[in-house]
């Protein structure tokens, strides 16, 4: 795969060359996923299945890229809020794990002697 990505060669690539464009661009993106385990991959297809049908459904590059900026952000929307639960959850175990920490340093405690009297 490629070290390093040359905006300025891609854009002047697209404007004279689309069909080489889109051929490379294609190379790329197969190479960047052929480079993953297993599951990145099958993600990384069905992700890049949703933007190339966003792409062909946009009539022009402007809109195609409003669209997979609005799924970028629906995205982004989504782990913040699975994110905010996360740390909810995390909070509320911390609670309990708390409470029962001091609930086991008081059952440990030695037992206090009874009382007893002298000379019994």
């Amino acid at each position: 795969m490629a070290k390093s990505f040359e905006f300025q060669e891609w854009m002047a690539l697209a404007r004279t060359a689309p069909d080489d464009f889109e051929r490379q661009r294609k190379e790329l993106i197969q190479a960047f996923l052929d480079e993953s385990n297993d599951e990145q991959r099958q993600l990384g297809m069905r992700l890049q299945r949703e933007i190339d049908h966003e792409i062909r459904r946009a009539g022009n590059p402007q809109q195609a890229l409003v669209a997979i900026s609005k799924m970028m952000w629906s995205q982004l929307d989504f782990l913040c809020e699975e994110l905010e639960a996360l740390s909810h959850s995390m909070r509320e175990l911390d609670r309990v794990a708390s409470a029962g920490a001091a609930r086991l340093a008081l059952a440990l405690q030695p037992a206090a002697p009874l009382n007893t009297p002298r000379g019994a």
